[in-house]
């Protein structure tokens, strides 16, 4: 089985690639390579290339900055983190967690202000052990954009239910139960004071720590998406030095 350092070593999504079929963009969108340590360190922006592309109010396509590089923290006893940039990568770092370990089918924590359940014709089918992982990378970033990524991993069983938490309500609501097997996802625009990029709700930011230092070390992994297009990602760095301090 490769290493997710070994599929993440920095490519480019065509415009055949589900993300970049969004705008229709003919400009490649970038994937960062991923950084594997034991404690966070601070993301970076990468302002030579661009990881996403959407058509604004006029149809003209925009296209917004990713991360420079993506996160792994491995940390013994702990759950490993994954902090990256489009949603959609999220997937394949689960199914990377559940590949190691002896639990199957999670139920998946979605903390977020969209549902990322749009439909998706598309279906992934796993076989052997063996050839999963790279099955499911080519998948999530070929076949998937970040609004539909989810009911595929429903239907090939790589979660078994989702929770979703898209309100300050919800969170504070959140309970988890004892021997629970879940994969707590966070989609950082969920801090958003909709649907303003540069608007942070301090309630949303607060709350979410809490919830966060409360339940993460149960978790099977974490996933901590930055979505380019709905967070500027100077406040996006801002928000995780928060979430790890």
């Amino acid at each position: 089985m490769k290493t997710i350092e070994q599929l993440y070593d920095g490519f480019y999504l065509n415009k055949e690639c589900a993300n970049t079929r969004i705008s229709g963009c003919q400009t490649p969108l970038r994937v960062a390579p991923i950084k594997i340590m034991s404690k966070y360190e601070n993301l970076e922006i990468d302002y030579e290339h661009f990881a996403f592309a959407e058509k604004n109010e006029s149809w003209e396509i925009e296209y917004f900055h990713g991360l420079k590089k993506f996160l792994q923290i491995e940390k013994s006893d702990f759950p490993p983190i994954f902090i990256f940039d489009n949603h959609n990568h999220a997937p394949i770092f689960r199914h990377y967690c559940i590949e190691k370990s002896n639990i199957k089918s999670p139920s998946l924590i979605h903390i977020d202000q969209h549902s990322d359940c749009r439909e998706n014709k598309e279906t992934l089918e796993l076989n052997s052990k063996e050839d999963n992982i790279e099955k499911v990378f080519h998948f999530y970033n070929e076949k998937c954009n970040v609004g539909n990524f989810i009911p595929p991993s429903l239907e090939s069983w790589i979660i078994s239910d989702q929770i979703q938490i898209r309100s300050i309500n919800a969170l504070k609501n959140l309970t988890i139960e004892k021997k629970q097997n879940f994969i707590l996802d966070i989609d950082l625009d969920f801090c958003l004071n909709w649907i303003d990029r540069n608007n942070i709700d301090p309630e949303a930011v607060k709350l979410l720590k809490e919830k966060f230092n409360e339940i993460w070390k149960q978790a099977l992994c974490i996933t901590i998406a930055t979505s380019p297009y709905f967070l500027d990602q100077r406040i996006m760095i801002n928000l995780v030095k928060n979430l790890f301090s």
